[in-house]
C-alpha cells in the first residue's frame, strides 16, 4: 500500500495557470500644444478680462488648445449642417493654403 502512494505522489501534477489578465486604458487629457510666449499669454488674459468685464467677452479659438478646440466643437449647435460643412471645408482650404511652401514664395 505504501508503495502505491509513494508512486502516486511522484506523479506529475497538471500545470494550472493561475494568472490574471490586467488591462489598463490611458487616461484622456487635453493637450496644451499652442508655443506661446508666457507675455503673449499674460497679455491676451488681460485683455480677455477686460473685455469679459465690458461684456463683449468671446470664445478666441486661436488661443485653445488642441483638445479645448476639440470640446467647444464637440458642444457646438449646428442648425444648417450643409452650410456648417462648406464652411468648415472653406476654413480647412484657406488654412492649407496659407501653410502650404509655395504659397508662401510669391
Amino acid at each position: 500500500m505504501t508503495f502505491i502512494l509513494r508512486s502516486i505522489r511522484r506523479l506529475p501534477r497538471p500545470a494550472v495557470q493561475r494568472s490574471a489578465t490586467i488591462s489598463t486604458t490611458s487616461r484622456l487629457r487635453i493637450k496644451e500644444d499652442a508655443d506661446r510666449s508666457p507675455e503673449e499669454i499674460e497679455k491676451t488674459k488681460n485683455e480677455q478680462i477686460q473685455k469679459q468685464k465690458e461684456g463683449k467677452g468671446h470664445w478666441h479659438e486661436e488661443l485653445a488648445s488642441a483638445g479645448e478646440s476639440n470640446i467647444a466643437a464637440d458642444k457646438e449647435k449646428v442648425e444648417d449642417h450643409g452650410e456648417h460643412m462648406e464652411d468648415l471645408q472653406k476654413q480647412t482650404a484657406g488654412q492649407a493654403e496659407a501653410n502650404h511652401p509655395e504659397s508662401k514664395k510669391n
